[in-house]
């Protein structure tokens, strides 16, 4: 039975993580069709169905995040297009017509006896979760009553601290289900009850951390702690009936190439200083000895090419090595797969870190050696630049490792095309074949938001402390991935010395920059503070699962190095503090009213700037 309910799952599952971000559902419209009548109801189904609902909702809201902090890729150029009414229309969706309507049904089977106490217990976990989550990116939200559409059809909205409030009553709740839950059966911790309470404290941190009781939330104590907490569901390499695979491997893995865009910033963030790069020679080429750069970059992107149109490889040639195209001839620019190699860069971003510097390779259009992705708020249309551009790699969607070689050995291979023909292009079955995660919780995220506790509350020390660790445990969980890829190149997986310069490189930088510093004249940080460096790190460990990055960066403003718009402020709009609520909603419900911007703060955002467009 448990079979035939776990396939059932993931055909819903299929559709649902495709096309989470187009639901919409008008809030009194209580009939989900994937739920049962309370007089069918069977408890292990809703629960599913709760499971699976958590899911898409996250996924949704972790889109958001992930886009805003530049961990994704954003392709609208006008914030409020980007994050108006579809904002968090399949979280609305989920909680309001399909989670809660389950939760209830549950309740009423519940009877005295207590025997779905596990049930209830994750699943209210669950709810308050995603309440929260609405809360962060819309403010206030339909709540008291909401819940009683019989005298309340039209119902109007609650003080988004009072359903902050609501959602950590909730969870009392489900620690109070679990305590008397001797386990159970779900997707994600296996009916371990001792993990979702975990889960349940580690969110009542991330309550006392998003509204600045920083004393709390360092205080928190059982919360995720190591890997074997993380919470995160786990897909199938299954293709069809039902396919099972992660969402980005089904996107990216196909007969007609990649489809997703990673992000340029993160990547220019992940691949190390070019100016390192361009100081390295043959020796420390033939030693393998490379520049500083992040262990995980191989893992989180597959590169299809060695060289990005307008950009340049590194290559050894006649006994050295050099920068192509800035150190030969040529112009590797090709409009008809990336039309802005035959641009001029954007006029705001010029003499910013997002503009050409003096190797002629900013990010704004491209990244060197290989990383082709797009810039925040592009929105041009799609080139055929489906086996060129950089795919999602072997974590978190069970894609390929990236086996290239960073620099080319033109000497051997003896054409600068031969070099292009090593990289090996996407296609079905490549890889891990999709059985990876979706990272929802990870122990890595909770110590970065104690660093950030820590650092807020100013001492330095004690969030040194805990970004270290965050630092280990995300590069040690990615690494892992490094059997998913049965082709995985072992003599490119990061040694354990490659690791340690690493993570010894960035908290030297951290224990030595400034805890605030100042603006040049175009906006950008004179030099890093320590929250910048944190906030950095703490987005590279989110990649694949980004929720809390928005929160962040209306929490801190930080980091203020995140790549600007490529329009300006007067065209995107200054960086939303929410988005707006369901259009659906608006047309059924007369009692709320549409924003017409972004700017309304949510009840702990204190307005803290974010100098990023």
């Amino acid at each position: 039975m448990k079979r035939i309910f776990k396939y059932l799952i993931m055909m819903v599952l299929a559709s649902a993580t495709m096309f989470y971000s187009c639901e919409t559902m008008e809030l009194e419209d209580l009939a989900s069709p994937n739920s049962l009548s309370p007089d069918l109801a069977d408890a292990d189904l809703l629960l599913n169905n709760i499971q699976i609902g958590f899911l898409s909702a996250m996924q949704g809201m972790q889109g958001n995040g992930a886009a805003l902090g530049r961990v994704d890729y954003m392709g609208g150029r006008v914030y409020y297009n980007n994050f108006g009414s579809g904002t968090i229309s399949g979280a609305w969706y989920q909680l309001y017509a399909s989670i809660m309507p389950d939760i209830a049904a549950i309740e009423g089977l519940n009877g005295e006896e207590n025997l779905l106490a596990f049930h209830l217990g994750i699943s209210k976990a669950m709810a308050a979760h995603i309440m929260m989550g609405i809360v962060d990116s819309v403010g206030d939200i339909p709540w008291a009553e909401a819940n009683n559409p019989a005298e309340y059809p039209s119902p109007s909205v609650s003080d988004d601290a009072d359903v902050y409030a609501a959602a950590l009553a909730m969870l009392d709740e489900a620690q109070g289900y679990l305590n008397a839950a001797g386990g159970g059966n779900d997707f994600y911790y296996g009916g371990d009850a001792s993990k979702w309470t975990k889960y349940v404290n580690t969110l009542k941190m991330r309550a006392n951390l998003t509204t600045g009781n920083y004393a709390a939330a360092l205080a928190q104590t059982n919360v995720i702690e190591t890997a074997a907490d993380d919470l995160e569901f786990r897909y199938g390499s299954q293709e069809l009936q039902p396919d099972t695979r992660h969402p980005w491997y089904a996107s990216d893995y196909q007969t007609t190439g990649a489809n997703i865009y990673q992000s340029s910033w993160l990547m220019d963030l992940m691949d190390g200083d070019i100016n390192d790069w361009y100081a390295t020679t043959v020796t420390d080429w033939a030693a393998g000895d490379f520049p500083i750069n992040d262990p995980r970059r191989r893992y989180y992107f597959y590169r299809q090419t060695t060289m990005t149109p307008g950009n340049n490889q590194m290559i050894k040639a006649f006994g050295s090595v050099y920068m192509y195209p800035y150190d030969w001839a040529g112009d590797s620019s090709n409009g008809e797969t990336l039309q802005c190699s035959l641009q001029d860069q954007p006029f705001h971003l010029e003499f910013t870190p997002d503009g050409d510097n003096s190797f002629g390779d900013g990010r704004w259009c491209s990244n060197f050696i290989g990383y082709w992705g797009r810039h925040h708020g592009n929105d041009e249309g799609t080139p055929p630049d489906g086996f060129t551009r950089t795919a999602s790699g072997v974590y978190p969607s069970a894609g390929s490792f990236d086996n290239l070689d960073d620099i080319g050995d033109y000497d051997s291979v003896g054409s600068l095309g031969g070099l292009n023909a090593l990289a090996g292009q996407v296609w079905q079955g490549n890889g891990g074949g999709g059985a990876g995660i979706w990272p929802i919780y990870l122990s890595s995220y909770v110590k970065f938001m104690k660093a950030e506790a820590a650092l807020s509350s100013g001492d330095a020390a004690m969030a040194a402390m805990y970004m270290e660790a965050g630092m280990n445990e995300s590069i040690t969980k990615v690494m892992g991935f490094s059997s998913v890829d049965a082709l995985a190149d072992s003599s490119h997986f990061p040694t354990s010395g490659d690791v340690a310069a690493f993570v010894a490189d960035v908290m030297a930088k951290f224990n030595a920059a400034p805890s605030t510093s100042a603006l040049d004249g175009l906006g950008w940080p004179v030099e890093k503070d320590k929250m910048d460096i944190l906030g950095e790190q703490y987005f590279v460990a989110m990649y694949g699962g980004a929720n809390d990055a928005w929160n962040f960066m209306r929490r801190t403003g930080h980091p203020r190095t995140v790549s600007r718009g490529l329009m300006d402020n007067n065209e995107s709009g200054a960086f939303p503090r929410t988005g707006t609520y369901p259009s659906s909603e608006i047309s059924a419900n007369p009692n709320i009213l549409q924003r017409q911007d972004n700017n309304t703060l949510v009840f702990w955002d204190s307005g803290t700037t974010v100098i990023s467009n």
